[in-house]
């Protein structure tokens, strides 16, 4: 499978990722989403804990009102990403 290299920067720090071309647009999306979440928070210190707990939310909230299981899986795997990067 062909992977590209991606970084990003999230709340002050760089990251890179190896995703399929397929992945890249919606992890730079996902990323500005997160960004734009985290510039919304006052409470710096644990922004990104609320951050991830209003975006869990949000998703939650959209598969009640959505049978698209396959956009479901990729936020799963996006966020599995991301948790690995920051446990770096």
């Amino acid at each position: 499978m062909n992977k590209e290299t991606v970084s990003i920067r999230i709340f002050g720090r760089d990251m890179t990722f190896s995703v399929s071309p397929k992945e890249k647009n919606d992890l730079i999306k996902s990323a500005e989403i997160l960004n734009t979440e985290l510039e919304n928070i006052s409470d710096k210190g644990n922004a990104l804990v609320i951050a991830g707990l209003n975006l869990a939310s949000k998703s939650l909230n959209q598969k009640e009102s959505s049978s698209n299981k396959n956009s479901d899986i990729n936020l799963s795997k996006f966020i599995e990403k991301i948790d690995k990067a920051l446990e770096k």
